[in-house]
């Protein structure tokens, strides 16, 4: 090799370093909390996932149990439910920050003492091992509706998947709603379940999420915002980045969506006797045709599964259109 490429060679492999010790600290970083709400209900705390709880009226038996998608937390679901006469329980994703701390009037948080997940920290496996422990001990109603968003879609099927007894009860009526939801053999939009671009985005994403949180708003907007906007969806859209306590769960979060994607089988799906997958008209997050694909093979295991195709929707339906939430949840339950 000609010596006068090595000064060359040690400037890019400096860079490299540079780059890659960057991307450390902004992975393992621990992340200060920046958005916080109230919340009237109690505040559980079991590891380092955050549940929040607001009972129902003593003539109430019904139940929701709400989990948020990937980089969201549990106000995504606040405004939908907040006017149901329902016992709620909100279920943050692992190693988020809990919006319901920090802010004035916060309540205590019980510390619940449940048995050690064995699953890894950041996966859905690991969420869902929580959501399971929640529908046995929390949940007070004879009629159960477990809903989740995005990747909440995918832990609320591995909860049936882990246990099936309680999703399958016959003592109890439990349903699930999956709102624009990972699924079994689907894929998220464009390229990004192939095997290059993951990778590229699993080991950039902590910058991205980094430069994110220290842009200005607009520039965030730019980024971030696609399809139809509210109010809500403007402001919780604009603190995703600032969500997580560590980009690294981030990164095992993402990994964990495309390998659940790859290897649960079809027959996920058979661990709910009513069960609905809500899509968006359009999905700038996952990819419609591979969804729509993964539900009508899900059709032909469970004749309980069915399709709801809303319109002027995007990814974030429950944000865009409450009201198609709201008078979908309403005509289940009646």
């Amino acid at each position: 090799m000609d010596i006068s490429l090595w000064p060359l060679l040690l400037l890019m492999l400096f860079l490299l370093l540079t780059l890659h010790c960057y991307r450390q600290h902004w992975a393992k970083r621990d992340l200060p909390q920046t958005d916080t709400c109230k919340f009237s209900g109690q505040l559980m705390k079991v590891k380092k996932t955050y549940i929040g709880y607001r009972s129902a009226h003593a003539s109430c038996h019904r139940t929701i149990i709400c989990f948020p998608g990937f980089m969201e937390d549990i106000r995504y679901f606040q405004e939908l439910y907040k006017d149901d006469d329902v016992e709620l329980i909100l279920v943050n994703n692992a190693n988020y920050h809990c919006p319901f701390l920090g802010a004035k009037d916060t309540v205590d948080v019980t510390e619940l003492a449940w048995p050690e997940n064995p699953y890894q920290l950041g996966t859905i496996e690991y969420d869902a091992f929580y959501v399971g422990l929640v529908l046995e001990h929390l949940a007070m109603g004879s009629n159960i509706t477990l809903h989740g968003h995005s990747r909440g879609g995918a832990v609320v099927l591995e909860t049936g998947r882990q246990y099936p007894k309680l999703t399958n009860s016959i003592t109890r009526s439990v349903s699930a709603i999956l709102e624009a939801p990972v699924l079994p053999q689907a894929r998220t939009a464009g390229k990004g379940s192939d095997a290059l671009p993951h990778g590229l985005a699993c080991y950039f994403l902590p910058l991205l999420l980094g430069w994110l949180r220290n842009s200005s708003e607009e520039r965030r907007i730019k980024r971030i915002m696609v399809g139809p906007v509210t109010p809500l969806k403007h402001q919780l859209l604009l603190s995703v980045a600032n969500n997580p306590r560590t980009y690294a769960t981030c990164v095992t979060n993402l990994r964990s969506i495309i390998a659940w994607q790859r290897t649960t089988p079809i027959e996920a799906y058979n661990n709910f006797s009513a069960l609905t997958v809500i899509m968006g008209e359009h999905d700038h997050v996952l990819c419609n045709h591979s969804m729509l694909a993964s539900t009508e093979k899900g059709q032909a295991v469970n004749k309980g599964v069915s399709i709801v195709k809303t319109e002027r929707t995007n990814h974030f339906i429950s944000l865009e259109r409450p009201e198609v939430m709201r008078a979908y949840y309403s005509q289940i339950t009646s």
